[in-house]
């Protein structure tokens, strides 16, 4: 089974791609990782308590977690699997590193730049996404509605694929 690394921003827009990339695999079964992307901390005291409160987690909204339950039993034959991972760092080759870790198979480069950041230490990884060498799978949201519009689980529920 395939792993395929989705780029999200804790938005339910992000959640979109999941459509796209279950098409393209022609009804083969698939593991989704929803990667976010996180600076390396600055501080030395940052540092130290980076992996103990695990603040980054709070960026998970419910309504986050609600609409990836609802991808995975719409789509129970088509994902095996769909979690969420923290990469952290800013270098190519952590970011392989992670994406070999991961066991990754390919990679969902959305079309559209419309990725927002959450906090102040998360950061786009699509310079990394398009310098790694991975098989890329170009992917469009569902939901067509601009940036400054905020997505909802209708809007999933209402895909079509």
């Amino acid at each position: 089974m395939k792993n395929i690394l989705v780029p999200t921003d804790f938005s339910i827009r992000s959640l979109g791609y999941v459509h796209s990339v279950v098409e393209k695999q022609n009804g083969e079964p698939v593991n989704i990782v929803l990667m976010h992307a996180l600076k390396m901390p600055d501080s030395i005291i940052d540092l130290l308590q980076f992996g103990r409160g695990a603040r980054h987690y709070e960026l998970i909204t419910a309504e986050f977690r609600e609409a990836c339950e609802i991808l995975k039993n719409k789509y129970a034959s088509a994902i095996g699997q769909l979690s969420v991972e923290f990469f952290v760092g800013t270098t190519n080759a952590a970011f392989r590193n992670f994406l070999a870790a991961n066991s990754i198979s390919a990679i969902a480069c959305p079309t559209e730049d419309t990725y927002q950041l959450p906090d102040k230490e998360s950061f786009n990884p699509i310079r990394l996404i398009r310098k790694c060498k991975y098989p890329l799978v170009d992917v469009h949201s569902v939901t067509r509605k601009p940036s400054f519009v905020r997505a909802s689980i209708s809007d999933l529920l209402l895909a079509n694929t």
